[in-house]
């Protein structure tokens, strides 16, 4: 059984065991590894010591490893941030399986209306997609656009294409403004109770879960448990 974890914070709410279960077609041996703070988290060779044939991390730990791992993509390295580490011959490898998601599903999408919300990491992924894939994109986050549920996204959705509002919010951001009925929601915040609410709505709701299994399948290849 391949024995797996994921490093991050308060992530209880995690279905990545279920998608590795998924993709496998058998069971996992799946540790969430929740840490409140970085200082109590091991070095990556000490947690690959325990065992694991491949860790996930995710907020708030995405920088933490940097320092700790190779890299051998340059735009992976660009974007300061991973989430998917494995060992070999004493050495940890980093890559950032979000990014690789992100881009296929983009890819295949096209040239539609896109709006991201938030600032942190998933937000700066897409942005990098859309500058490697020549697509426009606008970007709201709090600190620059205030309070987000206040800003008028009908007007942003008017030019005859398709919109999607990819919501990269921190779990502490609860979206609650009408949308039209056009526009898809997009939220990287999967089973999150807080936005119920908008599957009840006459816009698309679509939950960050087709991310979160494409990018399982990308960090099983990175594994060499699966490959693509």
């Amino acid at each position: 059984m391949h024995k797996l974890g994921l490093i991050g914070k308060d992530i209880s709410h995690s279905r990545s065991k279920e998608m590795y279960i998924t993709l496998l077609q058998e069971d996992v041996e799946y540790s969430l590894l929740d840490y409140e703070y970085a200082d109590e988290i091991p070095s990556a060779i000490e947690l690959f010591q325990m065992g694991f044939e491949g860790l996930s991390v995710t907020y708030p730990y995405k920088k933490f490893f940097i320092d700790q791992v190779t890299i051998d993509s340059k735009i992976v390295h660009d974007l300061s941030a991973i989430n998917c580490l494995k060992y070999k011959d004493g050495v940890v490898f980093a890559t950032n399986t979000d990014y690789l998601a992100a881009r296929e599903i983009i890819k295949n999408l096209g040239h539609l209306n896109y709006l991201v919300l938030g600032s942190g990491n998933m937000s700066n992924v897409f942005k990098v997609v859309f500058k490697e894939l020549g697509i426009e994109a606008q970007f709201f986050n709090r600190k620059d656009h205030g309070d987000l549920n206040q800003i008028n996204y009908i007007s942003h959705c008017q030019n005859g294409k398709k919109t999607i509002l990819i919501n990269c919010c921190s779990r502490k951001f609860v979206f609650d403004t009408q949308l039209p009925s056009n526009c898809t929601f997009w939220d990287m915040n999967y089973s999150f109770p807080e936005h119920i609410h908008l599957k009840k709505r006459n816009h698309e709701y679509r939950e960050g879960t087709d991310l979160l299994l494409l990018q399982a399948k990308f960090a099983l290849d990175f594994w060499h448990i699966l490959s693509l």
